[in-house]
């Protein structure tokens, strides 16, 4: 087994629904072709930021096959698999596995903290499949804290663990600390719709995972600053930090985010399936406002990310 750990943008993508609720197939295909053609270095389906926890099996199993059928081989594809118990989880990671995944995104079950059970949880869905592992780190999804020791200490006992997708905030100290522990080529990269992104660079990290719905913003940041270009990646993250932070807001991120994929054409309504935020008119005028101020508020489904540096 000699996977190789992720590097670069990769982009969570949005579920998109029908007025009604009822997922949009037609939207989903446009969504994924534009997302591969802004240049990400692959995309991760069934996330937090997909809604993946409001999907049915067989919703699921649909995504991934509009996805892969898209896609055709074009960039990496990372499914999320998690559940609360290492059969189901196995059960799906297989299902990603024959369905031509490049990897799986698990996140710890709901309120089991790290020691031997967490572990064990790991190690068995590793053996299980042939595919490397984001271990996922969000305490607000799970309840579950891992420390930096306990990140790395799994990552360093399941060779499949091939990169941390680190979200508990402090995110760049965090990302400093538990590379300073790993043993063994392991990448971390970030996510919190790439609010931290260019601290998280700064300290190492090697990209991010998050769902943004600029993704050519953060593409242009992480070439610039793998191109040595430091500077030029802080001119770019500091330019539209307003509309990351907008974005990032917690509890309605994600209805601005479809939001904004709608006001792109990439997504036909900006639904988010039930129970779920709606946004009031006040945030849509504030919406319109932040974009206009960092002049995005014309912005269409393409943007060079080479003409943002």
């Amino acid at each position: 087994m000699g996977f190789e750990p992720l590097r670069g943008v990769y982009n969570i993508l949005s579920t998109p629904f029908t007025t009604d609720g009822e997922l949009d197939e037609d939207s989903l295909r446009r969504l994924v072709e534009a997302t591969i053609a802004m240049g990400v270095d692959g995309i991760t389906i069934l996330g937090v930021a997909g809604e993946a926890q409001k999907l049915s099996d067989a919703e699921r199993r649909r995504v991934i096959d509009l996805v892969m059928e898209v896609n055709a081989g074009r960039v990496p594809i990372i499914v999320g698999v998690s559940r609360d118990g290492t059969r189901t989880t196995i059960e799906a990671a297989r299902e990603a596995e024959a369905t031509g995944a490049a990897g799986l995104m698990i996140a710890p079950p709901t309120f089991l903290q790290p020691g031997p059970a967490l572990t064990r949880h790991f190690r068995e869905i590793s053996e299980a499949v042939n595919l490397p592992i984001v271990l996922q780190d969000f305490p607000p999804v799970n309840g579950v804290t891992l420390s930096p020791a306990a990140m790395a200490d799994l990552a360093n006992s399941i060779p499949a663990i091939t990169t941390i997708k680190l979200e508990d905030t402090p995110t760049p100290q965090r990302v400093a600390q538990t590379l300073a522990l790993l043993k063994r080529d392991t990448t971390i990269v970030g996510g919190i719709g790439g609010v931290y992104l260019l601290d998280e660079l700064r300290r190492g990290g090697s990209g991010t995972m998050t769902g943004f719905a600029f993704p050519e913003i953060l593409i242009a940041i992480w070439r610039a600053w793998t191109s040595g270009d430091q500077a030029g990646a802080a001119k770019v993250f500091y330019r539209y930090l307003p509309i990351l932070v907008f974005e990032g807001q917690p509890k309605i991120g994600v209805a601005i985010r479809k939001e904004i994929l709608r006001r792109r054409g990439l997504i036909a309504s900006a639904t988010v399936r039930q129970p779920g935020p709606a946004l009031d008119e006040g945030t849509l005028a504030d919406l319109t406002e932040t974009l206009a101020a960092v002049g995005l508020d014309s912005a269409g489904p393409f943007l060079d990310p080479a003409r943002l540096v």
